[in-house]
């Protein structure tokens, strides 16, 4: 469906604790998208639906389901929860100039490597559920 890179920028490793594993910190969002209703919640939101609608993925409703930070590393991917019953993994691949290169893993999806930056957010589609889209949104921490 769709891969939108909003921006890139300079992600910091995190020190890696035992045997020097490197880790970069990511923000994951489950955002459900979908053309029933106009309700956009959180108000944050209203920016993904701007930029969805530049793309011509015209969903009229956005509602997140779930928001957390993770620590990515190299050695073993990481796993979020989705509603629909299915695992997103995120695996390090590698960090060149402060870009981190990110793999992301979704059953029925096309497996895809991605790059995160400091700033922007990367968009994937993480299958369909109650009527609509569940949208992963990975982008660098808030705090």
């Amino acid at each position: 469906m769709m891969l939108a890179v909003l921006g890139l920028g300079v992600l910091v490793p995190l020190v890696g604790l035992a045997q020097d594993e490197q880790k970069v910190s990511v923000q994951v969002e489950v955002v459900l998208a979908s053309r029933k209703g106009t309700e956009v919640d959180p108000p944050e939101l209203a920016k993904m639906k701007e930029q969805f609608q530049k793309q011509n993925f015209n969903f009229t409703s956005f509602k997140r389901l779930s928001n957390e930070k993770l620590d990515v590393g190299a050695k073993k991917a990481s796993e979020v929860k989705l509603p629909n019953g299915s695992n997103a993994s995120l695996l390090l691949l590698g960090m060149k100039d402060g870009i981190a290169t990110v793999r992301v893993a979704i059953p029925r999806q096309p497996t895809l490597d991605v790059e995160l930056g400091r700033h922007g957010a990367v968009y994937q589609k993480a299958g369909k559920h109650v009527g609509g889209e569940l949208i992963l949104v990975l982008s660098p921490p808030s705090n």
